[in-house]
This record gives C-alpha cells, sequence and structure tokens, in this order.
C-alpha cells in the first residue's frame, strides 16, 4: 500500500509542475471521457469522469480497501450457574471492502480548478470484521456455560467451538461531501486532482454471525472496537487521484 501511494505521489511530482487549469478550454456535455487512479483512505480507487457543461463534472468509480489486520483485548462475559465473571480475550479485527460512489464536482472559478463535490458512496457496508478463538472459552462452554464478548452496548456470542464472528456495520448508503483541486476531466491528457470530504455512514451497528446479540447492562470494556462506534460516525476521505483524458 506504502509503496503504491509513494508511485502515485512520485508521479504528480514529476507532471504537476507542467499541469494547469485553461480558463479558455470549454467544456461541452457528455463529449469528453476521463479515467482517474486513486489512492485514498477509501483504498485505491478506480474511476470514469465526463464534463456536464463548463462548471459540472459527473464521476462514478469503485474503490478496493485490501484487508488491514489488527489485534486487540477485549472483555468476556462468562456465565456458569446464574452468575456472571469477567476474563479477557484477544480478537482480531479487519478492514477490507468494495464501494462505489457517485459525484458531482462543481467548478465555481474553473479558472482556479477549485470545486465543492457532492454525491454519495453505497455498498461495503461492513466497516469492520471481527473474529477470535479460544479453545479455553471452548471447554467451559463444554460444560454448560456461555460466554460472550464485549463490544460497544452488545455481547457477541461464543460458539461451542471457541469462535467469535461478527463485525461493525454502517449504512449502505452513504451520502457524501467534499473540497478540492484539479479537473476530472483533463484539458490536458493527464492532470492531478486532490480531494478532501467525508462520508456520512452514522453510528458503527454491532452485528454477530453466530446466535443473538445481548445488550449490556453497563459499558465499561474499553478496546479499538468501541473506540471505532464511539469516534467514526463520519468517515473522513483524502484522496490522490491521477487522470487521463480518453477524448
Amino acid at each position: 500500500m506504502k509503496r503504491i501511494v509513494f508511485l502515485i505521489a512520485a508521479l504528480v511530482i514529476a507532471g504537476a509542475s507542467s499541469l494547469r487549469v485553461q480558463a479558455q478550454h470549454d467544456y461541452g456535455y457528455f463529449n469528453s471521457l476521463g479515467v482517474g487512479l486513486s489512492v485514498s483512505t477509501t483504498g485505491i480507487g478506480v474511476d470514469l469522469a465526463t464534463p456536464i457543461g463548463n462548471y459540472l463534472a459527473l464521476r462514478a468509480g469503485v474503490s478496493f480497501m485490501p484487508n488491514i489486520s489488527f489485534d486487540t483485548d477485549v472483555d468476556v462475559d462468562i456465565t456458569s450457574n446464574g452468575q456472571t465473571f469477567d476474563r479477557e480475550m484477544n480478537v482480531g479485527g479487519e478492514l477490507g471492502r468494495a464501494t462505489g460512489e457517485v459525484l458531482v464536482n462543481v467548478y465555481p472559478f474553473r479558472s482556479l480548478g477549485l470545486f465543492a463535490c457532492v454525491g454519495a458512496s453505497f455498498g461495503g457496508n461492513t466497516l469492520v470484521k471481527i473474529n477470535g478463538h479460544s479453545d479455553e472459552l471452548a471447554q467451559d462452554i463444554a460444560t454448560g456455560q456461555s460466554a460472550g464478548i464485549e463490544i460497544g452496548d452488545y455481547t457477541l456470542p461464543v460458539d461451542e467451538n471457541g469462535n467469535v464472528s461478527g463485525g461493525l456495520r454502517t449504512n449502505n448508503f452513504r451520502p457524501y461531501v467534499g473540497l478540492g483541486w484539479g479537473c476530472a476531466v483533463p484539458s490536458k491528457r493527464v492532470n492531478f486532482m486532490f480531494e478532501l470530504g467525508v462520508q456520512f455512514h452514522g453510528t458503527p451497528e454491532v452485528y454477530t454471525d453466530y446466535g443473538n446479540l445481548e445488550i449490556l447492562d453497563e459499558v465499561s470494556d474499553d478496546n479499538t472496537f468501541n473506540d471505532i462506534i464511539d469516534k467514526l460516525t463520519v468517515y473522513p476521505v483524502i484522496k490522490f487521484r491521477l487522470a487521463g483524458r480518453i477524448f
């Protein structure tokens, strides 16, 4: 991932000095087509763009987030003979999804190349996958006990084999706004575009692949998943895009 970022950055630095927005260039309606390759906080992306007159451009594309894994310790609630006691378990989180987007760039001052962007991202509503295993918990469950890990306001159940599986989901349709610089459809053959924005995906929700979620009476566990739920109510987007004009 880092190598790809450095490669695109090198291409941008090499070509940016020779690129500028041409105020004299007139865009028509869907009469040009640009293709872009991007690296962003949503992953590696490819998109197509076409002008809608001189002040608008339509973009549509897909982004692929490579699998990024991390580990964290979470609290485990174990119930035996009507009594509950705590234990810790190490579980893994995985970021990795494919998303689509449809966006419109608005250029109020075409000669400056500055734009506002509105649109939406869709698909890829699983933000984080959660997986873990404990042989010790499997033995406890075999003796008639039950167990679950604390994530957010819920307890994810551990199955009879000592496995836990679930994750955090967001809205499938996520409105987007952003600001940036650069032409979506280059006036020359290639150009560079930079963009900052946010996706409004709401508070991530907990789900389980096994059994049913149980609501916690009191949330006290502090782990990476809880931080994501509490703090990542909008998804920040930082995008570097290298574009070429097909015609």
